[in-house]
Protein backbone atom coordinates (compact mmCIF):
# COMPACT_ATOMS: atom_id res chain seq x y z
CA UNK A 1 0.00 0.00 0.00
CA UNK A 2 1.34 2.99 -0.79
CA UNK A 3 0.84 5.35 2.41
CA UNK A 4 1.28 8.26 -0.37
CA UNK A 5 -2.09 7.63 -1.61
CA UNK A 6 -4.07 7.51 1.72
CA UNK A 7 -6.84 9.70 2.55
CA UNK A 8 -6.54 10.98 6.11
CA UNK A 9 -9.77 11.86 6.87
CA UNK A 10 -12.56 11.30 9.74
CA UNK A 11 -13.46 7.69 8.61
CA UNK A 12 -9.88 6.67 8.64
CA UNK A 13 -9.20 8.23 11.86
CA UNK A 14 -12.11 6.40 13.42
CA UNK A 15 -11.21 3.03 12.12
CA UNK A 16 -7.19 3.27 13.52
CA UNK A 17 -8.89 4.71 16.84
CA UNK A 18 -11.06 1.55 17.02
CA UNK A 19 -8.53 -0.92 15.84
CA UNK A 20 -6.41 0.70 18.98
CA UNK A 21 -8.97 0.48 21.28
CA UNK A 22 -10.36 -3.11 20.14
CA UNK A 23 -7.21 -4.24 20.21
CA UNK A 24 -7.28 -6.37 23.39
CA UNK A 25 -11.33 -7.36 22.59
CA UNK A 26 -12.45 -5.71 25.79
CA UNK A 27 -12.90 -2.14 27.09
CA UNK A 28 -10.61 -0.92 29.90
CA UNK A 29 -12.05 0.92 32.73
CA UNK A 30 -11.09 3.99 32.93
CA UNK A 31 -12.26 4.79 36.58
CA UNK A 32 -12.63 2.79 39.72
CA UNK A 33 -16.21 2.72 39.77
CA UNK A 34 -15.63 0.77 36.30
CA UNK A 35 -13.13 -1.75 38.16
CA UNK A 36 -15.67 -2.23 41.17
CA UNK A 37 -18.02 -4.42 38.59
CA UNK A 38 -15.29 -6.75 37.17
CA UNK A 39 -14.75 -9.89 38.02
CA UNK A 40 -11.10 -9.04 38.99
CA UNK A 41 -12.04 -5.97 41.37
CA UNK A 42 -10.85 -7.52 44.72
CA UNK A 43 -6.88 -7.96 42.38
CA UNK A 44 -7.56 -3.94 41.51
CA UNK A 45 -8.73 -3.89 45.18
CA UNK A 46 -5.57 -5.36 46.57
CA UNK A 47 -3.14 -2.89 44.41
CA UNK A 48 -4.75 0.26 45.07
CA UNK A 49 -4.43 -0.92 49.04
CA UNK A 50 -0.70 -1.78 48.22
CA UNK A 51 -0.28 1.25 46.35
CA UNK A 52 -1.89 3.37 49.01
CA UNK A 53 -0.02 1.81 51.97
CA UNK A 54 3.27 2.67 50.02
CA UNK A 55 2.76 6.11 49.64
CA UNK A 56 1.39 6.49 53.20
CA UNK A 57 5.08 4.60 54.20
CA UNK A 58 6.89 6.84 52.09
CA UNK A 59 5.34 10.09 53.39
CA UNK A 60 4.64 11.03 50.06
CA UNK A 61 1.13 13.01 51.46
CA UNK A 62 1.30 15.58 53.94
CA UNK A 63 -1.52 17.45 55.92
CA UNK A 64 -4.24 18.91 54.28
CA UNK A 65 -4.06 22.52 54.20
CA UNK A 66 -5.66 25.47 52.97
CA UNK A 67 -4.21 26.81 49.65
CA UNK A 68 -3.15 30.58 49.79
CA UNK A 69 -5.04 32.64 47.25
CA UNK A 70 -3.46 32.78 43.66
CA UNK A 71 -1.96 29.30 44.31
CA UNK A 72 -3.10 26.52 42.15
CA UNK A 73 -1.98 23.22 43.49
CA UNK A 74 -0.53 20.70 41.61
CA UNK A 75 -3.01 17.75 40.63
CA UNK A 76 -3.55 13.70 40.74
CA UNK A 77 -4.24 10.84 38.76
CA UNK A 78 -4.70 7.11 39.01
CA UNK A 79 -3.63 5.21 36.19
CA UNK A 80 -4.89 1.70 35.86
CA UNK A 81 -3.05 -0.43 33.63
CA UNK A 82 -2.96 -4.15 33.55
CA UNK A 83 0.36 -5.99 32.59
CA UNK A 84 1.30 -8.41 30.54
CA UNK A 85 4.67 -10.56 30.13
CA UNK A 86 6.07 -12.67 27.35
CA UNK A 87 3.58 -15.55 28.13
CA UNK A 88 0.38 -13.34 27.54
CA UNK A 89 0.11 -13.63 31.41
CA UNK A 90 -1.85 -10.99 32.78
CA UNK A 91 -1.10 -9.32 36.29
Amino acid sequence: MDQNKIIINDVFLFKVAFGITRSNDEIKPQTIEEHRYRNDWSIWKKAIQTELNSLSKSKVFGHIVHTPKGVIPVGYKWVFVRKQNENNEIF
